[in-house]
């Protein structure tokens, strides 16, 4: 009887070649893709979008928020530390416990970039968090009342 010949692991070098590939793109997909993409990210959010709305009968349900008569900061909301200076808004806070504080301060950097004070304004800020921009509706004088994105409130006083 002839000698056996040896066994052949060649399938499991490539077996762990494909393997080692997968991981290599599960990788680059997760973590690295994500990064190139929104390297531009700190340049969009430096930009500020302004729509003024001229519709006089807003309200709630056309997306414009019309501030209580008395321009407070409601008692349940929780207020953000500053991350930026700024004499007439110095501080921001958010009403929702879907907004997080970071979102609330872009909001306000957009809000005091932009001219128009007063009268309601459609700002676009980049959450921090999530890396979407989102489209707000402000109004007030005291205090500006920001709503949209995904239920979010934010106040800038």
């Amino acid at each position: 009887m002839p000698p056996r010949p040896p066994k052949s692991y060649a399938w499991l070098w490539v077996l762990l070649g494909v393997v080692t590939v997968a991981l290599v793109a599960v990788v680059v997909y997760v973590w690295v893709l994500p990064l190139v993409l929104n390297d531009n990210s700190d340049e969009n959010t430096a930009r500020t979008e302004t729509v003024v709305i001229t519709s006089p009968a807003a309200s709630p349900q056309n997306g414009v928020v019309t501030p209580a008569p008395n321009e407070s900061v409601p008692a349940s909301a929780a207020r953000c530390g500053s991350v930026f200076s700024n004499n007439e808004f110095t501080t921001s806070a958010v009403g929702t416990s879907v907004t997080s504080c970071e979102f609330a301060e872009e909001v306000r950097y957009q809000y005091v970039s932009q001219g128009r004070r007063g009268g309601p304004v459609s700002i676009s800020a980049v959450s921090p968090v999530t890396g979407t921009r989102y489209s707000m509706n402000c109004a007030g004088n005291k205090v500006v009342t920001c709503t949209g994105g995904n239920n979010a409130v934010v106040y800038v006083y």
